[in-house]
C-alpha cells in the first residue's frame, strides 16, 4: 500500500467564523518499506487578517500576518500547497471536521479526500469509545516531547511524528482509516431523562439547546460497537 498524504492544519481567528490566519502542511509518503516512509517537505505561512480574537490561544498578532500579505508569502504558499494537494491521495488533519471545510475553500479543492487522525485512525489511545481527545495528549502518550502547541506548524510536526512512531503498522492503520473515512456520519439522540442526563454527557453526547436533545455524531461503521457501550437507548436523527 503506497499513499501520498498531505498532513495539514490551520489556525483561525475564532471558532465561529473559521477565518484562517495560518496554514501549515507536510507532504508525507507511505512507501513500500519503512525507509521509503516519512516526511518529504513542509510549508507554513501566516495568512493576512485584520483581527484575531484567538490570539491568547494561538499567539498570532494580526499585525504580524500583514507581513505575509505585503511580501506575497501567503499567496505563494497557498498556491504551492494547493498544487501539492492535487498530487496526494488523502489529506490528514487531526480534527478534519474543523479543518477540511476551511482548507477546501482556501485551496479551492472541493474533491480532496480527507482522513481524520482523531476519529478515523486507531492509534490504540485509551480514550472513551469514539470520543474526542487532544493531539498533545496523544503525543505525550506516545512518548513524544511537546514544548509548543496551538500553532499550525507545531501541530503538523507533532502529527507527523505520531505517524513516524507507527511506521511498522502504518499501512494497516491507514488502510482501515480510509474505510472509516468513507463511512457516513450518523447523528444519534440519547434517550435519557433529565435525571439521567449525566449518562449522555459521560458518553460524549452534547446538549443541543435549540433542539433540546443530547446528540453525538458517530460513523456508521462504528454504530453497533458504540451503542453496545451505552446504558441507555438511542435514536438515529440523520
Amino acid at each position: 500500500m503506497e499513499l501520498r498524504l498531505l498532513v495539514i492544519d490551520t489556525e483561525t481567528t475564532d471558532i465561529e467564523s473559521g477565518i484562517p490566519c495560518e496554514i501549515s502542511a507536510t507532504l508525507y509518503q507511505l512507501g513500500d518499506s519503512i525507509k521509503s516512509t516519512g516526511a518529504i517537505a513542509s510549508w507554513s505561512s501566516l495568512l493576512p487578517v485584520t483581527s484575531n480574537k484567538a490570539e491568547a490561544i494561538n499567539g498570532i498578532p494580526w499585525q504580524l500576518t500583514q507581513i505575509a500579505h505585503t511580501d506575497s508569502i501567503a499567496w505563494d504558499s497557498i498556491s504551492l500547497i494547493s498544487r501539492i494537494a492535487q498530487t496526494c491521495d488523502y489529506a490528514i488533519a487531526f480534527n478534519a471536521d474543523f479543518d477540511a471545510p476551511i482548507v477546501n475553500k482556501l485551496l479551492n479543492l472541493e474533491r480532496l479526500k480527507w482522513i481524520c487522525a482523531m476519529k478515523d485512525i486507531n492509534w490504540g489511545y485509551p480514550a472513551k469509545p469514539h470520543g474526542n481527545f487532544k493531539l498533545v495528549d496523544l503525543g505525550l502518550w506516545m512518548g513524544i516531547g511537546v514544548s509548543t502547541a496551538h500553532r499550525a506548524g507545531d501541530d503538523v510536526r507533532l502529527l507527523v511524528e505520531c505517524l513516524n512512531r507507527r511506521k511498522e503498522s502504518l499501512p494497516e492503520m491507514l488502510e482501515t482509516a480510509t474505510v472509516v473515512a468513507k463511512s457516513p456520519v450518523l447523528e444519534l439522540k440519547a434517550l435519557v431523562s433529565y435525571e439521567n442526563r449525566g449518562l449522555a454527557s459521560d458518553a460524549g453526547f452534547f446538549w443541543d439547546g435549540d433542539r433540546k436533545v443530547w446528540v453525538k455524531k458517530v460513523k456508521e461503521c462504528h454504530l453497533d460497537s458504540f451503542v453496545k457501550t451505552l446504558s441507555f437507548k438511542t435514536e438515529i436523527l440523520s
